[in-house]
């Protein structure tokens, strides 16, 4: 090939070639351009170019074609990242501390790295160094003020993270009486479109969400599902932001968060939850319940999930993203009908669950108040179950322990026949610790105990997990959070995009029984943005019940 191709560099065309290249550049023996230290200036690739563009303008025979450009693929984005804006929506312990016995609350980043790196947080302009060992994990107490307190008012409250290498990082906000976490997500992994996932709770207010903005002039759009301070239900409104600021926007009564739709010109990070939720409603105690959303674009069609354990039973609260979106799920018969864009259906169970929907849902799961059962620890938690879709192959991650815990577990899904290869700190997950879903799901679903610290979990094929904790007794709080997540599609597949749509319901239905319980309606009103907030600094809440012991 290359000789065919000398043959065809007639003088005539070296001349030409001549137009076309830098004087300092000169030919070796074999007709090649060499600059004046000898070495040839061009690889075979580019020859053939060359020859192409050479042959054509010296009138040379036909024109050899430059092979087509292969476009490089998609980058693969994960939970595990350089760079990342967070916060932490209001704790009641935080905003109302005699409602916690006044016990301090520690909020903190637990920063896992599968090799050595260092990095920076940065809150209210000041910078904290880190660094971490591969393998390890490095503990980060934050600033207490990190948590927000206001409602409908911007701040410069967001916190950065970044590092030279990709961290794991997992948030942590915790006292002696209330306590939740979250797994952080990147910004390469951040997007635009976000629905709410949340609770309502009759004791105590304050069902929420937060926003943090990655760039300069951010316009946020909200339609809140329940009013806030002083922005009604179902109004749509904006809210300008630059980079690190954050709006904060939470019901004073007990209306429910959940289905609100928030969109974005520029990507933001969302966070939401319940500053001390009941559930169920109504039987205590109340815990914190915080998680960062994930963008509509990564969320999945199958979900599985397990019981958490020593508890008797657990909530799964799904939110549809488009229309007509109907369920085959196992058992059979857990939501019936279909979920419109921005509804959700809730559904109590007491073993595994698979949820395989029509379009992309958010599905999280709810650990139940201390109350609900004989356990006699854990209050609530929530956390949001990784789809099947954005599983991954491997995680570095940390695990956070809580005061007088009963031990420290991670429910793990996998794939039945790939059991044999997962690996847990680099040692063989014993496969007695799993049981198969059951019916025709190729999925197997297991608990492993694990230890405060920092972890590795290994699979030939992809997995989703969950790491959680409960006390006991008057220290009886609880923490859940998922390991690790991706947050990118494969190349051929499509993303899904939120639907607006006319109402909004949600429902709970027992797993022993198909009925559903309608649990209100919001309409989603096309996103006329007739108002836009910048500082409005309203009061937090309504009046609080008198209520002390509600966390324990």
């Amino acid at each position: 090939m290359v000789a065919g191709l000398r043959h065809g560099f007639s003088s005539v065309c070296i001349l030409c070639m001549n137009h076309f290249l830098p004087a300092a550049f000169k030919y070796d023996v074999e007709g090649f351009p060499v600059r004046s230290d000898n070495t040839r200036f061009f690889q075979f690739q580019s020859v053939l170019f060359l020859t192409s563009l050479v042959l054509t303008g010296c009138g040379g025979g036909g024109v050899v074609q430059a092979p087509a450009p292969v476009p490089a693929p998609a980058p693969v984005i994960t939970s595990a990242g350089t760079d990342f804006y967070l916060t932490l929506p209001d704790h009641l312990c935080v905003s109302v501390p005699a409602s916690c016995n006044n016990a301090p609350v520690a909020n903190k980043l637990i920063v896992a790295a599968a090799t050595a790196t260092t990095g920076e947080v940065t809150f209210n302009g000041v910078i904290s160094p880190f660094s971490v060992a591969a393998g390890g994990e490095t503990v980060i107490t934050l600033d207490p003020a990190v948590v927000l307190t206001t409602n409908e008012r911007v701040e410069a409250k967001g916190i950065h993270v970044t590092a030279v290498s990709p961290v794991s990082v997992h948030v942590v906000s915790e006292n002696s009486t209330s306590a939740d976490g979250y797994l952080a997500l990147p910004t390469p992994g951040l997007g635009t479109n976000y629905y709410v996932m949340s609770y309502a709770s009759t004791r105590y207010s304050g069902s929420e969400f937060a926003v943090v903005a990655t760039q300069n002039a951010t316009t946020v759009s909200i339609t809140p599902n329940a009013a806030g301070a002083t922005k009604p239900a179902r109004a749509a409104f904006t809210v300008l932001l630059n980079i690190g600021e954050t709006y904060q926007f939470a019901n004073p009564a007990n209306a429910d968060m959940t289905g609100t739709l928030v969109t974005a010109d520029k990507p933001i990070a969302m966070f939401s939850g319940h500053r001390c939720a009941d559930i169920p409603s109504g039987v205590g105690y109340c815990d914190y319940l915080v998680e960062q959303l994930p963008d509509v674009s990564v969320w999945g069609k199958t979900f599985h999930t397990s019981p958490l354990s020593g508890r008797a039973r657990y909530t799964v609260r799904v939110i549809a993203s488009q229309n007509g979106t109907t369920f085959t799920t196992m058992p059979a018969g857990l939501i019936a009908g279909t979920l419109n864009a921005g509804q959700f259906a809730d559904v109590v169970l007491t073993g595994a669950g698979e949820f395989v929907s029509s379009n992309p849902v958010l599905l999280a799961q709810f650990m139940r108040g201390y109350a609900d059962d004989t356990a006699a620890k854990g209050d609530p938690s929530m956390v949001l179950v990784t789809p099947a879709e954005m599983g991954t192959t491997e995680a570095t991650f940390g695990v956070h322990g809580l005061a007088r815990t009963t031990g420290i577990f991670m429910n793990v899904v996998t794939e039945t026949t790939a059991l044999a290869t997962l690996k847990f700190d680099n040692v063989a997950v014993n496969p007695a610790l799993f049981a198969p879903m059951g019916g025709t799901s190729i999925y197997s679903a297991g608990t492993i105990p694990v230890a405060a610290g920092a972890h590795s979990l290994l699979g030939t094929v992809p997995f989703s997990a969950l790491v959680y904790d409960f006390g006991v007794s008057w220290d009886a709080v609880s923490y859940a959070y998922p390991v690790a997540t991706r947050l990118s599609w494969p190349a051929a597949a499509s993303a899904p995009t939120p639907t607006s749509t006319t109402s909004s319901t949600g429902c709970e239905t027992d797993s022993h029984s198909e009925a559903q319980q309608s649990e209100g309606q919001h309409p989603f009103n096309g996103l006329e943005h007739s108002e836009q907030t910048r500082d409005a600094d309203q009061s937090l809440y309504g009046t609080e019940n008198d209520d002390s012991d509600e966390c324990h």
